[in-house]
């Protein structure tokens, strides 16, 4: 089958300022030709493109579209990123004792710490999903918005290279680079996996990818994908205390069912300008396989015949989907000074799913009998970034980074503000009636950034860099970085960093309407149930990462690292009510 190349980005711009440099480009003198009086010839500058300035970073992995082929992704990229140095993935709790769902976790962070991009692009569907007592959602992560086929590369950039990145970085970022139309292209993918043992899911997959060019100016690729993995049977994790009935609480593995529809119509305005639209739709539904946050069913009864009746009736089903919409613009450029890429991102996810408990032992538990009822959480976020790469010629040659960056986060829950509070009671002026609280949050964040590759000789590469953040509920941050790497021969390469980055609290921490009850299990400083309520005060958490290493790459594509890493944290506390 034929297959995509990639093509190289001219990086980074912002479409505000695009006839202004487009005319300071223009607007360089040029002596006509055969007159050379006065022409003075400048040293080759090289241009690094912004792929090749991360590569420099310590921490670094890609993995190649051959390498996906090699060893076929099952349903979820995640299976594979995890096989880097410094990648795990995590369960749902911080146990690790419920893992239907796996996140990627870079560097033991946490998933909350590693920003997953498409092209560049954040994705923050998860963000959608309720922020739990214990500091985690029931999600799968947004590692599966892409099929396994469409995906170029997956760059994964760990500890002080991901500083640049701002808020949910301080473990590291996750860039899924898909298939650009570069040439002419109609592949059709099916995939089947069959677990030996009968009680696990199978997997079936079929999707289409379409590429091409439409004219010389317009190119477009279009993708198509379904992919259902079933979940695991009830008996796969026999419970004896069920007497042989068919539930069981120590569930198996739930199932997934994607489906994704993206288009790109890619407009080349000249050598210098390149303008991509895209456009993407993907709905995730679960296949629910008995799993409970604390594998705890009996809820809200004391008859055990009741639940095991009422759960097993939703073996196979769906019980919760998120339903993503994206669409953006992105240019990049080329000028005299340097490239450019900008964009502008909107992203919408609905996550619709079954009420479940919200403290205490019986959260995440689905509702049962006439209690049970579908809740729906909107999400919408905007996005604007620009970036400028810039060769200069200061003492050294340098490339200099420079960018800019805005993001939007609104969201509508009704379903988690929906907890009376203790009549009498005073949290803060906040309504004691959960009917009277509202239900919307939303937060502001923009960054400025600067990063400087120094060549200093053939082998020594130090990039200094500096971030600046303002948020509009806990204010400012800044975040400097140093990192060097040191060329020892042509395959060995010593490198080293430190960074200060940051997390910004979410907007369940951010939010006072949001409430739950510990429910008997006792809270921070205190012994026996509390109220626990949203912070619009918290501050954001810390980490200062180190780490140095040794990396080595021959030419036959052989890889091997040896780091070491010290990443303390400062966390956000959010104090009971």
């Amino acid at each position: 089958m034929a297959r995509n190349r990639r093509l190289a980005p001219a990086s980074l711009f912002m479409p505000c300022l695009l006839g202004a440099a487009i005319n300071a480009a223009w607007a360089q003198d040029s002596s006509p030709a055969g007159n050379t009086e006065g022409v003075v010839t400048l040293k080759e500058v090289k241009v690094i493109a912004a792929g090749e300035q991360i590569k420099q970073a310590p921490g670094v992995s890609t993995i190649t579209a051959e390498q996906i082929e090699r060893t076929p992704v099952t349903n979820d990229v995640s299976e594979i990123v995890r096989r880097q140095p410094g990648v795990n993935l995590t369960g749902n709790t911080s146990t690790g004792a419920r893992g239907n769902n796996r996140q990627i976790d870079i560097r033991g962070m946490g998933p909350e710490n590693t920003l997953i991009l498409i092209d560049g692009k954040p994705v923050l569907s998860r963000n959608s999903v309720r922020y739990g007592v214990g500091g985690e959602r029931d999600t799968r992560g947004d590692s599966n918005w892409v099929p396994a086929e469409a995906i170029e590369s997956i760059e994964v950039l760990r500890g002080p290279a991901a500083a640049r990145y701002g808020s949910g970085a301080a473990g590291g970022v996750v860039n899924i680079r898909t298939k650009a139309p570069t040439e002419r292209t109609f592949n059709l993918n099916l995939y089947t996996n069959i677990p030996e043992d009968a009680d696990e899911g199978d997997t079936q997959r079929v999707n289409v990818l379409a590429a091409g060019p439409i004219n010389e100016a317009l190119s477009y690729r279009l993708y198509g994908n379904y992919s259902v993995t079933d979940n695991d049977k009830s008996s796969v994790n026999p419970d004896p205390a069920f007497d042989g009935r068919a539930f069981s609480s120590y569930a198996g593995r739930e199932g997934v069912k994607n489906r994704d529809l993206s288009g790109r119509l890619s407009w080349r305005l000249n050598a210098e300008h390149r303008i991509d639209f895209d456009a993407s739709w993907s709905r995730q539904g679960n296949k629910f396989a008995g799993d409970s946050l604390h594998s705890y069913i009996f809820a809200d009864t004391d008859d055990p015949s009741r639940i095991d009746n009422d759960y097993s009736a939703l073996i196979g089903k769906e019980t919760n989907r998120l339903t993503r919409k994206a669409a953006s613009i992105t240019h990049f450029g080329r000028y005299a000074f340097g490239t450019s890429e900008s964009y502008l991102q909107y992203e919408r996810t609905d996550n619709r799913r079954l009420g479940e408990g919200l403290g205490g032992a019986v959260e995440g538990t689905i509702q049962t009998g006439a209690d049970r009822h579908w809740n729906e959480t909107r999400l919408n976020n905007f996005n604007a970034k620009s970036e400028f790469h810039i060769p200069l010629r200061l003492g050294l040659d340098q490339v200099l980074t420079a960018g800019a960056e805005f993001r939007r986060e609104s969201m509508d829950d009704p379903g988690s503000i929906a907890m009376d509070l203790p009549a009498g009671t005073h949290f803060g002026g906040i309504p004691v009636n959960a009917a009277e609280r509202s239900t919307h949050a939303k937060a502001r964040l923009f960054g400025v950034y600067v990063e400087d590759n120094l060549y200093v000789g053939d082998r020594l590469i130090l990039t200094p860099g500096l971030r600046f953040d303002h948020h509009s509920e806990f204010g400012d941050n800044t975040s400097p970085s140093l990192n060097a790497a040191y060329q020892i021969d042509r395959q060995l390469t010593l490198k080293g960093g430190i960074a200060r980055a940051y997390k910004a609290p979410n907007l369940y921490q951010l939010n006072p309407n949001y409430v739950y009850n510990s429910r008997g299990n006792g809270c921070w400083a205190m012994v026996g149930p509390c109220y626990i309520l949203g912070n619009p005060d918290l501050d954001p958490e810390i980490s200062i990462n180190k780490e140095i290493g040794l990396a080595f790459r021959n030419d036959t594509g052989w890889a091997a690292g040896l780091t070491y890493v010290s990443a303390p944290r400062t966390p956000s506390l959010c104090s009971p009510g």
